[in-house]
């Protein structure tokens, strides 16, 4: 779904009826749970009929995947947002890896899942053969690619293959949401801070 919403390819256009439809739809995911959404309870949530939300949207699992990839769209233009593509490479993946962990682990619905039924966050990300990682990863290893100028990285070149480092550093991120370290408190912007400048940015910036 995360493919599709990085693609542009939801189907889904911007209009306030349909922007309710998915904030009712993320209500009712964190008071039932992925498995047992139903679009009867959306619709009522959103003020809407059944039969306006199967219009708009298709089907349940359309409805599903148009609201994760909005969420996952918003979560995305934070990032963009926070970054300063002309800063110091290192501080600019402190600060986009702050950003990021911050707006996700803020977010009402994956606090939810987090709190009640981890596993069923777990399901989601690992859905559709790990879309979501494997879009993830290919966000990651662009924004190397843009940084560093380059297409492939050239033979000798110091830097990291785009592609390897994405794959590895968006499970990272994965890790960190989905099992949160005890030696690390993710809600203090110090110590998140302080974890990407000592172990992550050092995957992505060599010194020497």
């Amino acid at each position: 779904m995360l493919g599709r919403a990085l693609a542009g390819s939801t189907g889904i256009g911007s209009h306030p009826t349909n922007d309710r439809i998915m904030d009712a739809t993320l209500d009712e995911l964190a008071a039932t749970g992925l498995r047992e959404l139903v679009v009867e309870e959306v619709a009522r949530r959103a003020g809407v009929t059944r039969m306006t939300v199967y219009r708009r949207f298709g089907d349940r699992q359309r409805l599903i995947e148009a609201t994760m990839a909005r969420e996952s769209a918003r979560l995305l233009a934070a990032v963009a947002a926070a970054d300063v593509p002309g800063a110091d490479p290192v501080e600019r993946i402190v600060r986009n890896l702050t950003t990021s962990l911050t707006v996700a682990r803020r977010h009402p619905l994956v606090s939810h899942w987090l709190a009640t039924d981890p596993g069923e966050l777990l399901d989601a990300v690992l859905a559709n053969d790990a879309a979501v990682l494997r879009a993830g990863a290919a966000y990651i290893a662009a924004t190397i690619r843009g940084a560093s100028g380059a297409a492939r990285p050239s033979r000798g070149s110091r830097g990291p293959d785009p592609d390897r480092a994405g794959d590895l550093l968006v499970r990272l991120y994965a890790a960190l949401v989905l099992m949160p370290p005890p030696s690390v408190d993710l809600d203090d912007p110090r110590q998140v801070e302080a974890l990407a400048r000592d172990l992550i940015a050092p995957i992505l910036v060599r010194t020497r």
